[in-house]
C-alpha cells in the first residue's frame, strides 16, 4: 500500500496591518486599539508611521527597506514627543542612511552611553556581584577591596565620566601602602567596567599594575618553637587552639575558619574540606596528625550544638573569619618581628616536608594540593638526598680526614 503523505500549508507569521493618512496631532490622539498592533504610515513624510499596540501604547516608528531588509527605529511615545519632532527625526534618519550611516547601530551606542551617565560605579558593582556565582571567598574579598579600598567620590562618580587618570590616582594610592592589594583594586574595577558596558574603552584596562614580588617568607625552627610556646601560654584558648591547627595542618585561611564537626574522622585522622570552601572547587582529604587530633578531642568534648569548630558569635556566618588581629597579637608575644602572614605558615610546612626529603606527591597530600606539581615550590629545597649522592659517588674526596 503507497503511503499518502499530506502536505499541510506553512501558517505565515501575521504582519501588523497598515494604512497611510495625512497625520495631524488630534488623528493621532484619536487612534484607538485594536485586536492586534497596527501601524498607521503618514503620508507627508516617508518612513513616519504611528504604531498601536492592544494594549493601546501609541508609539512613533520610522521604517525604510535597506538592502531587502527593513530597518525599524522606535522614535519615542506620542504621550511624549509632538508630531513636529517625529518627522524631524525621521527626516535625519534619511540623511544620516544617504550618508552610508548605521542608524541602528548609533541608537544602540547613544543608549549604553546614557544608560552608563545615569549609572555609577556604585550602581554597576552591585550589579556585578550578582552577574555569576562565585565561591564565598572570592566575594568576599570583593566586598573587603570595595569597602576599605574604593572611596565614596569615585563610588558616587558616573561610569561613563570615569578615566584612566581616576584609577591611576586610585592605584597610587592605594599602592603607598600595599602595592599587590592596589592591582586587585585595579583588577576588580576593570571587571566591573567590562561588564557595565565600558568593554571597548575600559578606563583600567590600560593602567600598568605594580611588579609583584613572589614571597618566600618561612619561619625558622626558633620562630616556630617561639610561636608554639606563646601559643602554648595561652593555655587552650580558641585561638591558640586555631594557629596550633594551622600549623600542624598548613591549612589555608578559609578552609580553616570554616572546619565543620561533620568534616572529620577523628578516628581515621582525616579532614575532608568541602569543594564549597577548597581553593580549586574540589573535595579534599587533609591528614591530620596525632597532635591535631588531640588537640580536636580535647575541643570536641566541650563543642556547643553549634556545627563549627572554630564558631564565633559576633560573625554572621557563626565561625571565625578575620583571625588577622589575634595573629599580630601571638607573634608579638612570640617576639617574632618581621611580618609573617598565615600563608607564610603553610609554605613553611612545606618547605619542612621538603627539605626532609618528602617526595612532591607526599606534599601535595599533606597540603591539599590537586596536583603534585603545585608542590614545585617546595622540592627544591630537598638537597640532602642530592648531597648524600655526590657525596657517596666521590667517595668522600674533601670530606676532612
Amino acid at each position: 500500500m503507497d503511503a499518502s503523505v499530506i502536505a499541510f500549508p506553512m501558517r505565515k507569521r501575521a504582519r501588523a496591518t497598515s494604512r497611510k493618512i495625512a497625520l495631524t496631532e488630534q488623528r493621532v490622539a484619536d487612534l484607538k486599539a485594536a485586536s492586534s498592533t497596527f501601524y498607521v504610515n503618514d503620508s507627508r513624510m516617508p518612513g513616519l508611521s504611528v504604531r498601536v499596540t492592544k494594549a493601546g501604547i501609541k508609539s512613533y516608528v520610522f521604517t525604510k527597506k535597506l538592502n531587502g531588509k527593513f530597518l525599524r527605529v522606535t522614535l519615542g511615545k506620542t504621550a511624549g514627543m509632538t508630531l513636529n519632532a517625529a518627522r524631524s527625526a525621521a527626516s535625519a534618519h534619511h540623511g544620516d542612511i544617504a550618508k552610508g550611516v548605521d542608524v541602528v547601530a548609533v541608537r544602540k551606542a547613544a543608549k549604553v552611553a546614557a544608560r552608563m551617565k545615569a549609572t555609577t560605579l556604585a550602581d554597576a558593582y552591585e550589579r556585578f556581584l550578582k552577574l555569576k556565582d562565585r565561591r564565598p571567598s572570592t566575594v568576599r574579598d570583593y566586598k573587603m577591596l570595595w569597602r576599605l579600598h574604593v572611596p565614596d567620590t569615585l563610588k558616587r562618580k558616573q561610569l561613563a565620566d570615569i578615566t584612566a587618570a581616576d584609577v591611576e590616582k586610585l592605584k597610587a594610592q592605594i599602592g603607598k601602602k600595599g602595592q599587590r592589594t592596589a592591582n586587585k583594586v585595579i583588577v576588580l574595577i576593570s571587571a566591573i567596567m567590562s561588564k557595565s558596558g565600558r568593554w571597548a574603552d575600559n578606563p583600567a584596562r590600560g593602567v600598568e599594575r605594580f611588579e609583584e614580588r613572589i614571597r618566600t617568607r618561612r619561619l625558622n625552627a626558633d620562630e616556630l618553637k617561639r610561636l608554639w610556646k606563646a601559643l602554648d601560654g595561652a593555655d587552650g584558648s580558641l585561638w591558640a587552639d586555631f594557629f596550633k591547627m594551622l600549623v600542624l595542618t598548613g591549612a589555608r585561611r578559609v578552609s580553616l575558619c570554616s572546619m565543620r564537626w561533620e568534616d572529620l574522622d577523628l578516628g581515621a585522622g582525616v579532614w575532608v574540606v568541602p569543594a564549597k570552601w577548597s581553593k580549586n572547587r574540589r573535595e579534599m582529604a587533609i591528614p591530620l596528625t596525632r597532635g591535631a587530633v588531640d588537640l580536636l578531642q580535647r575541643r570536641q568534648a566541650a563543642r556547643t550544638r553549634s556545627p563549627w569548630v572554630w564558631l564565633s558569635a559576633k560573625a554572621k556566618v557563626g565561625h571565625v573569619v578575620n583571625p588577622e588581629k589575634p595573629w599580630r597579637a601571638f607573634l608579638k608575644l612570640a617576639e617574632i618581628k618581621e611580618s609573617v602572614s598565615l600563608h607564610d605558615v603553610r609554605r613553611t610546612l612545606g618547605s619542612s616536608l621538603a627539605k626532609s626529603g618528602v617526595a612532591a606527591a607526599t606534599i601535595s597530600k599533606a597540603l591539599g594540593h590537586v596536583s603534585p606539581q603545585s608542590a614545585r615550590a617546595y622540592i627544591h629545597l630537598d638537597v640532602e638526598p642530592a648531597r648524600s649522592a655526590i657525596e657517596k659517588a666521590l667517595g668522600g674526596l674533601g670530606n676532612a680526614s
